[in-house]
């Protein structure tokens, strides 16, 4: 199974919310019918000249979403880690995916087949009604995502992914994992408006910034400034 183990493969299934449902012996059924594959950093995972007859759930790693424009420019949709899913909606809608997604570390991913997942389902109705939930957590996650980069300021932006980290225990301190290009990225913008922004809000005395680390000094004030 690669870097992983079988019970760290589990414990990730029980964290993806399509799966959080099922009782261990789905779990298990599920795990030996599908495939896993242990990728190195920077391995392109899927893309929009691929059919989606599958998608995956990573037991283990970092996988980047994201979409390029025409002149190549970059749009990260979805930063991921263990126990978070993707490419489920395009394998049920059929077609192609929409977009890329890239391995950001060692990931091991569990491939699940649409033939194998259907199959299951024929013989397990709880399946279909956890997943319904899933795909309803992830439209509502596009939902927010189109809001803030069709309606928000790069500011406003910025303050909503950096109260979406964790913090560090007992602490205002959260970690970024991306660099500061990805974060860009991730929320629409290019690095040097990046730059403005954290000054910005440095500046205002909402946020500390030391290297990767940035403590939310005002997480009230922050939040006022994410609402919009």
């Amino acid at each position: 199974m690669g870097s992983v183990t079988h019970s760290d493969a589990l414990t990730a299934m029980r964290l993806t919310p399509m799966f959080s449902a099922l009782d261990d012996a789905a779990l298990e059924e599920l795990l030996a019918a599908c495939l896993t594959r242990h990728l190195p950093a920077r391995s392109q995972v899927l893309s929009p000249t691929q059919r989606a007859d599958r998608f995956y759930v990573i037991l283990s790693g970092r996988v980047k979403v994201h979409k390029l424009s025409a002149k190549g420019e970059e749009q990260i949709l979805h930063l991921y880690g263990r126990g978070r899913a993707f490419g489920e909606a395009a394998m049920w809608s059929g077609g192609y995916f929409p977009a890329h997604a890239e391995t950001l570390a060692e990931t091991s991913l569990l491939v699940v087949r649409r033939d194998v997942l259907g199959g299951l389902l024929a013989r397990r109705a709880d399946l279909a009604m956890g997943m319904l939930a899933g795909m309803s957590a992830k439209l509502h996650e596009f939902n927010r995502l189109i809001e803030q980069l069709s309606l928000k300021e790069v500011p406003a932006r910025l303050a909503n992914i950096l109260l979406a980290l964790p913090a560090r225990p007992g602490t205002n301190m959260v970690v970024l994992k991306q660099t500061k290009r990805q974060l860009a990225a991730q929320i629409g913008t290019v690095a040097e408006t990046l730059s403005r922004a954290l000054g910005k809000l440095k500046a205002s005395g909402l946020i500390d910034v030391d290297g990767s680390k940035i403590t939310l000094l005002d997480p009230d004030a922050l939040a006022e400034l994410a609402d919009g």
